[in-house]
């Protein structure tokens, strides 16, 4: 049998000296990491540069100084900025912009250190590769948008849209104009960038050009030449109307383009695109037209009557007459059709308004069937200044006719009381005192109505009394039934309340020296029961009262007003119908007493 050989295998030997030299140059490397740990303890690692400022190795106070040193005085000019006709230097306090010194610092000393192990790697790559710390910067937002904000209210210019202009009829054109405006986020950027390197430079400030949104205003303008070519003549077509006009109510009236110009406005319209429209100003044109307007009107005036108890007509007195306006809307309408031509003649437009009671009119239309009131007062005596007054005021009150609901005012038919409208001077009741004035003797005329009206019944709207009694108002009737009147200030008013109109009617009887009113209408029904007058409290007057008037001759006495005594009068008055009142009156007078004036005359003779 055969001997098997045994198979024996010999162990490798390892590589000894290549693990040592790892291990060996671990080692040195650790010791080497440990003699920099403390030989750089507190201080920065080597590398490292705060911007441009190299602080490697140094402590946190020699970095400071060495860094501090090179930094810009807050207060001085530090960024330059220019922009279209703007140069302007601002420091970093102006900018709202301070260093953080501490922080900067501490990030610098940070750096290669807090990552473990892998500082190594991080100190050998700042040490062969340098690393730089950017300067912290705060930056106080609200100041440097303030600072934004200003710069752009000097540059911002808005755009100007191209414009006409109207200068005494003539119209000019204001081309359109580009604007600028600063781009504000884009200089918040560049700001921010110059600030985070803290180094003095120029800065161009970013610009935007703006275009005007409405460039093309020839139609607006082609519009206006046309609105503008000539002046206009306004002027009324006296062969169409049936009224006739004074002769400087007929025009012609020339709106010059000067004039018309000035009641033109240009509006903006947006659609399609953005152009001019020119509008006229209704407001303007009205304000012209308004003298015009105030000349080219007149009430329609109602025929007067008498009324015949015989046969129970009306007969007419005085011609009635349409009244007439201008018809505005219409007149402007045709202002505005001649601004598009071909003509410039505008004829005006009236309103013509009839009378509502003309001469056709009959007793049966208005239901006036006989006499319902009547009141009669004496003026005997008086002089023929007064006489006149009397007979003019009372023709201006004869023949009227008043609608029913209408309040009658005294003064509103009397009108101008003036020595042109042919009144004279009589005694009147002026101040509390008896003068001489234009229109004495009226008031027997307002009297003598307020009367009549009393008499029938009607409510009485306006009533004052005399300051004193008056002889020539007591012959008839008593005190306390007077009606003073002072036109404008002092009426006599009142109303109809009947459901048909009444007629007023006054004659004078220069010889009895008596004044009569008489009102004409529809009997319905109501009766009227006057109690009194009652006078109580009577004050006797006071002495007479001389006084001195150079305007007469020495010796020559003269009296002016006349003694009477003061009282209170009570008149009472009740108005039924049917069995029921209809008013309960107490007209109530306190007179003064009155003092005899006379003047004694201490002139020349």
């Amino acid at each position: 049998m055969a001997e098997q050989a045994a198979s024996v295998r010999t162990p490798r030997a390892f590589p000894i000296f290549p693990a040592a030299v790892l291990l060996l140059i671990l080692g040195l490397g650790l010791v080497t990491a440990g003699a920099l740990e403390w030989i750089y303890a507190g201080r920065i690692w080597p590398g490292v540069f705060i911007g441009a400022v190299p602080v490697g190795g140094l402590t946190e106070a020699e970095a400071q100084a060495r860094w501090q040193a090179t930094l810009p005085d807050p207060q001085r000019p530090f960024l330059t900025l220019q922009g279209p006709g703007l140069q302007r230097t601002l420091s970093l306090t102006d900018l709202g912009a301070s260093v953080d010194i501490p922080g900067t610092l501490e990030e610098a000393m940070r750096a290669g250190r807090g990552r473990g192990w892998l500082n190594v790697w991080d100190r050998l790559w700042i040490w062969w590769a340098g690393y730089g710390v950017a300067p912290r910067v705060v930056v106080e937002l609200e100041r440097l948008e303030a600072q934004i904000e200003a710069l752009a209210a000097a540059i911002d210019r808005p755009p100007q849209d191209a414009a006409l202009e109207i200068r005494e009829g003539e119209v000019r054109v204001i081309p359109a104009r580009a604007g600028i405006r600063l781009d504000r986020s884009a200089t918040r950027a560049r700001l921010l960038e110059a600030l985070s390197a803290l180094q003095p430079v120029t800065l161009a400030l970013p610009v935007e050009t703006v275009l005007p949104s409405l460039t093309e205003v020839e139609p607006a303008r082609t519009q206006l030449a046309q609105w503008l070519e000539g002046p206009i003549h306004l002027f009324v077509a006296t062969d169409t109307l049936t009224v006739t006009l004074p002769l400087s109510a007929t025009g012609p009236w020339e709106l010059s383009p000067a004039a018309l110009g000035r009641m033109i406005a240009l509006e903006r319209v947006e659609a399609p695109t953005p152009h001019l429209e020119a509008r006229l100003e209704e407001e303007r044109l009205q304000e012209w037209l308004s003298p015009i307007v105030q000349t080219l009107q007149a009430d329609p005036v109602d025929a007067r009557f008498v009324f015949d108890e015989g046969s129970r007509r009306l007969i007419p007195i005085a011609p009635s007459r349409w009244g007439y306006r201008v018809d505005l809307p219409t007149t402007i309408a045709r202002i505005r059709e001649s601004l598009r031509g071909p003509t410039r003649e505008v004829p005006i437009a009236l309103t013509l308004i009839p009378p509502r009671y003309p001469e056709t009119v009959t007793a049966e239309d208005l239901g006036i069937t006989g006499r319902i009131a009547q009141a009669v007062t004496n003026f005997k005596g008086s002089p023929p200044s007064r006489v006149r007054n009397i007979t003019l005021g009372a023709a201006r009150m004869h023949g009227v006719i008043v609608p029913p609901g209408e309040v009658f005012s005294f003064n509103a038919h009397l009108g101008d009381v003036s020595v042109d409208a042919g009144f004279e001077e009589a005694l009147i009741i002026y101040n509390g005192r008896t003068i001489r004035g234009v229109g004495g003797g009226l008031c027997q005329v307002s009297t003598t109505l307020f009367r009549a009206a009393f008499f029938g019944g009607f409510p009485i709207v306006e009533r004052w009394p005399h300051a004193y009694r008056v002889g020539w108002y007591e012959r008839t009737f008593g005190p306390g039934l007077d009606a003073a009147i002072f036109s404008p200030y002092v009426d006599f008013k009142f109303r109809n309340d009947r459901e048909t109109p009444i007629l007023i009617t006054a004659k004078v009887d220069p010889e009895a020296g008596t004044l009569t009113f008489t009102i004409y209408g529809a009997d319905d029904g109501r009766r009227v029961i006057i109690e009194g007058p009652f006078v109580s409290n009577i004050v006797p007057h006071g002495p007479d009262i001389y006084e001195e008037d150079p305007t007469l001759p020495k010796g020559r006495v003269v009296q002016v007003d006349w003694a009477v005594d003061g009282a209170d009068v009570l008149v009472k008055r009740r108005v039924e119908r049917n069995g029921q009142i209809l008013y309960e009156d107490r007209v109530f007078t306190r007179y003064q007493p009155w003092r005899a004036v006379f003047k004694v005359g201490t002139g020349e003779p």
